[in-house]
C-alpha cells in the first residue's frame, strides 16, 4: 500500500483521541469486573474453607484413626450427604487422592483441589495416623433432588436459576456499565475537545488564507492556552513576512525609475557627444555606452518582471485569484511559439526547428506563457552551438493527459549537480555560462515562477543533441 493510501487511511488526532478513551473505558471497567469476580471467587473460597473445617473437626472425632482397608466413607449425616462425601484414605495405599484434580492451594496441612467437574476436594492431614480424611463437595450434575425433600429440591432449583440469572444480570450490568460511562465521559469531554478542535481549525484556516495570499489574514489570539501564544506567534511571523514582501515590492518599483532616471541623462549626453565630436575612438567609447545603457535597461525589466510575476509566489499563492482566470486565453502553442521565435531568432546564426502539432492549445494566461517560451528559447541561443529544437506534445500519465513543452540545444550542457542553482537569481555556473554569453542570470528564475504560475513544473535533463533539454510540463 503507498504512502498516500496509508495517510488516507489514518485517523484524524481528535479521531483517535475519541478512540482512545472509548478503548480505555472498555479496558477500565474489564479490568473492575475482573478484579471483582476474583474477589468474589475468593470470598467463595474462604467460605468453603470455614465449612470444610468446621464439618472436618465434626467428623474426626469419632473417625477410626487406623484401617486395614485403602479406603472407608464416613457418614455425615442429613442433609450434608446430598451435597458432600467424606472418607477415609490411608496415604500407602492411596498415593493420590485425586489423579486428574487440579491443586489450588494448600492451608496448615490440608489441601484444596479443584475437580474438573468444577467441584472442591479437601484433604485433611491427620497428625499421628495413618489416615486422612477427604470431604468431596459434590458437583450440581451429582446431586439427585429426587433424594433431597421437596423443600430442599424447590430452594436448591431456586437457587440454581436465581445463579444463572444472576450471572446474566452482572453481565447486563456491567455491558450497561460500559456504555452509560462511555456516554458520561463522551459528553463531558465532547465540548472541550470540540471547542479545541474548533480552535485548531480555525489557525489552520487562518494559515491557509495566508499561505494563499491573503497578507492580511490573522489569526484569532482569545483562544485557549497554549493556542494563543501559536497564534500571537503566527500574527507576529504573518505581519513581518507581509512588512518585508510591501518594503520588497516598494524598493522594487523604485528601483528601475531612479536608475532609469539617470540612464535617460546618460543617453542624452552621448548624443552629444556623437554630435559634437569625430573622433572615431571617442564615438566607439559613445557606441560601448550606448550597448551598456541598453543592458542596463534589459537588467531593469528582467527584474520587474521577475519581482512581479514572483511576489504572490513567495506569499504562498499558486492557486489563481479570479482576475487572473479572467485573463486566461486559449491560445494554439504552434502559432504563438513560431510568432516568438520570429522575434527571438533575428540575427542569430544557429538553425532551429519547431515540431507542434496544429491543434495543440493550451488555456492559460499569455504573459506567463510569454515569460517561459522565451526565457527558454533564449537561454537556447544563448549557449546553443548551432543546432536547437523547440516540440511540445500531449501525453497520458497517470491516467491524466500531461501536456510537455521542450527546448533543447547542441551545446555544452549542465552538470547534474547544477540543475537547480541555474534557476536561482544571478547564479553562475562556470565561465562558459556568463553574461558574456548574453545572459543576465534572470531568465530562468522568470521561467521558473512563470511555470509555478501556470501550476507546472520545469525538469533539466540532457538531450540527444549534447546539451541541456528543458522540459515545462502541466496536467491538462
Amino acid at each position: 500500500m503507498s504512502k498516500l493510501a496509508i495517510k488516507s487511511l489514518s485517523l484524524s488526532l481528535f479521531s483517535r483521541l475519541y478512540l482512545v478513551i472509548v478503548i480505555s473505558v472498555i479496558i477500565s471497567i474489564s479490568l473492575t469486573k475482573y478484579f471483582m469476580n476474583s474477589f468474589e471467587e475468593q470470598e467463595d473460597f474462604n467460605e468453603l474453607v470455614a465449612e470444610m473445617n468446621f464439618i472436618f473437626k465434626e467428623i474426626s472425632v469419632n473417625a477410626q484413626r487406623q484401617i486395614n482397608s485403602a479406603q472407608q466413607d464416613i457418614p455425615l449425616g442429613f442433609p450434608l450427604d446430598n451435597f458432600l462425601s467424606a472418607k477415609l484414605v490411608n496415604p500407602e495405599m492411596n498415593s493420590e487422592v485425586c489423579p486428574s484434580c487440579q491443586l489450588i492451594t494448600s492451608i496448615n496441612n490440608t489441601y484444596y483441589y479443584q475437580r474438573h467437574d468444577g467441584g472442591y476436594l479437601v484433604e485433611f492431614k491427620l497428625p499421628n495416623a495413618k489416615s486422612n480424611i477427604i470431604i468431596i463437595e459434590k458437583s450440581n450434575s451429582e446431586l439427585n433432588p429426587e433424594d433431597l425433600p421437596k423443600d430442599l429440591a424447590e430452594e436448591l432449583a431456586e437457587e440454581l436459576a436465581e445463579g444463572i440469572i444472576y450471572g446474566q444480570e452482572i453481565d447486563l450490568i456491567f455491558l450497561s456499565l460500559i456504555l452509560v460511562t462511555s456516554l458520561f465521559l463522551g459528553i463531558a469531554i465532547y465540548w472541550p475537545i470540540k471547542n479545541l478542535q474548533n480552535q485548531i481549525k480555525a489557525l489552520i484556516d487562518t494559515h491557509q488564507q495566508f499561505g494563499s495570499g491573503d497578507m492580511q489574514a490573522k489569526a484569532n489570539e482569545d483562544i485557549q492556552k497554549p493556542l494563543d501564544k501559536l497564534a500571537h506567534s503566527f500574527n507576529d511571523m504573518a505581519q513581518a513576512i507581509a512588512d518585508n514582501v510591501k518594503e520588497r515590492d516598494t524598493f522594487s518599483q523604485a528601483i528601475p525609475h531612479e536608475v532609469r532616471t539617470p540612464l535617460s541623462r546618460i543617453q542624452l549626453a552621448s548624443g552629444l557627444i556623437r554630435r559634437k565630436s569625430t573622433d572615431l575612438d571617442i564615438l566607439a567609447l559613445v557606441d560601448d555606452v550606448d550597448n551598456y545603457v541598453v543592458d542596463i535597461n534589459e537588467l531593469i525589466s528582467q527584474i520587474v518582471e521577475y519581482s512581479k510575476i514572483n511576489s504572490t509566489i513567495v506569499a504562498g499563492s499558486i492557486s489563481k485569484s479570479e482576475s487572473e482566470v479572467d485573463q486566461f486565453q486559449t491560445i494554439e502553442l504552434k502559432a504563438f511559439i513560431e510568432s516568438r521565435l520570429q522575434l527571438l531568432a533575428k540575427n542569430q546564426n544557429k538553425e532551429y526547428s519547431l515540431i507542434v502539432g496544429e491543434s495543440l492549445e493550451l488555456t492559460t494566461n499569455p504573459f506567463y506563457l510569454r515569460l517561459l517560451v522565451d526565457n527558454f528559447i533564449k537561454n537556447a541561443f544563448n549557449y546553443a552551438q548551432g543546432e536547437i529544437k523547440i516540440s511540445a506534445k500531449v501525453t497520458r500519465f497517470n491516467g491524466n493527459q500531461q501536456l510537455s513543452i521542450t527546448v533543447e540545444d547542441d551545446g555544452a550542457g549542465i552538470p547534474l549537480d547544477d540543475r537547480e542553482t541555474i534557476f536561482i537569481a544571478f547564479a553562475r555556473l562556470d565561465k562558459s555560462r556568463s553574461r558574456k554569453t548574453g545572459g543576465l542570470g534572470l531568465g530562468l528564475p522568470i521561467a521558473k515562477a512563470a511555470a509555478t504560475k501556470m501550476a507546472g513544473k520545469i525538469v533539466v535533463s540532457e538531450s540527444y543533441l549534447g546539451g541541456a533539454l528543458f522540459s515545462f510540463t502541466k496536467e491538462l
